[in-house]
């Protein structure tokens, strides 16, 4: 009777979890990359794109099936220029821009496979103001959840913006142009769908603070979206009994695990492959389950945290990938910093969901049952992932 009662709660687990577990989004999303020189009349656009998203609207079937050659570019150059024109559009104060595809080839950018293309815009004129509007992919609906890293360099400053399908408008005043108001140095981003950015002395300073306000909020928003970081977190509380001098311990031991390849991966240092990564984050929610059923030595179970937060780490790194661009230390800080927050605000709502839970007056085991449904969710990830790599 007592076997059949775990059976059903068990196939219930797995039910909750197959329809739960399925929503959730890997951590390595499509990917691309700016890298545009602002000139008195002319712009430099350098566009990098993930080898497999560029496949997704490439009008020409591939010479490999997934791959392309760099023959097959060459000779792609004005089907590359129609995608070029629907994806991104330069004006220059007011007049569109024609760009010009200069070249398409293959490139690597922090390990990654990609396709760089590189396009001039050239203007009759010394320009005041230029507006550029990324369009690939979220305005065909292709992926809503693309973004786009840029790194703009005008009248020997460097800015980044990351773009966005909320976020995909830059404002750019020209080298030559007056330096405006500096009050208005930075729009809302979400009610304007836009950034401008001055070539003036406040540019230093409203990038400073933006690109620090996006990074954070990437931090905090890719701890909430990911489904399998959160119940690792569940798992760590669990095991820590709500006791605050275990709590403290297992969180700072995750937390300085994940810094370290975090800044190793984003600075290029250490690499680890998605197709390891991703199992080996669901196997860290199966063994902290397992730990917290049989309870091993608290000792151990730090030190297992940290590596386990070291593999946690590769993950958040993935997000930063190629996007810094040697001026890595605001950009690194802050999301590291979002994490954190985002991290906090996690224990601070379940924590005392968890204590208000112990004070039920019913003869069951909490934790145990948390845990091994935790532990249910780990199981169907690390199957899923070792299938589908």
């Amino acid at each position: 009777m007592k076997f059949s009662k775990y059976l059903v709660a068990f196939m219930m687990a797995v039910m909750v979890v197959m329809n739960l577990a399925g929503a959730v989004e890997a951590h390595f999303s499509s990917t691309g990359y700016s890298d545009i020189e602002v000139g008195s009349d002319t712009i430099q656009y350098h566009l990098s794109i993930l080898e497999h998203d560029f496949l997704q609207i490439f009008p020409d079937k591939a010479d490999g099936g997934e791959k392309i050659s760099d023959r097959q570019l060459a000779g792609s150059l004005a089907a590359i220029a129609k995608l070029v024109d629907d994806g991104l559009i330069v004006t220059g104060d007011g007049k569109v821009g024609n760009g010009a595809v200069v070249s398409a080839k293959h490139e690597k950018r922090a390990s990654m496979e990609m396709i760089g293309i590189d396009i001039r815009y050239k203007f009759a004129a010394p320009i005041k103001r230029y507006l550029m509007q990324y369009n690939f992919f979220w305005y065909s609906g292709v992926d809503p959840n693309h973004s786009n890293y840029a790194t703009i360099h005008v009248g020997g400053q460097t800015i980044e913006q990351v773009l966005g399908s909320q976020n995909y408008i830059v404002q750019v005043q020209g080298p030559g142009a007056a330096a405006g108001n500096p009050a208005q140095a930075v729009h809302s981003a979400k009610a304007s769908n836009s950034v401008q950015v001055p070539a003036s002395p406040t540019l230093t300073e409203a990038s400073w603070f933006r690109t620090m306000q996006t990074y954070i909020v990437m931090g905090m928003e890719h701890i909430w979206s990911g489904l399998d970081h959160m119940l690792f977190l569940l798992g760590l509380l669990l095991a820590a009994e709500q006791k605050v001098g275990k709590i403290v311990k297992l969180i700072t031991a995750f937390t300085v695990g994940h810094c370290i390849t975090l800044i190793l991966s984003s600075m290029e240092v250490a690499y680890l492959s998605p197709s390891i990564v991703e199992p080996l984050i669901a196997l860290s929610i199966v063994y902290i389950a397992v730990e917290n059923i049989w309870k091993r030595q608290e000792s151990a179970r730090v030190i297992v945290t940290l590596l386990f937060g070291l593999v946690h780490g590769f993950g958040f790194a993935e997000v930063l990938r190629g996007t810094l661009s040697g001026h890595m230390a605001l950009p690194l800080f802050s999301f590291n910093l979002g994490v954190e927050i985002g991290q906090l605000v996690v224990v601070a709502v379940v924590i005392p969901v968890l204590l208000l839970v112990r004070r039920i007056p019913l003869k069951m085991n909490w934790n145990l049952y948390a845990s091994g449904l935790v532990g249910v969710f780990g199981l169907y990830w690390l199957f899923e992932r070792i299938v589908t790599q």
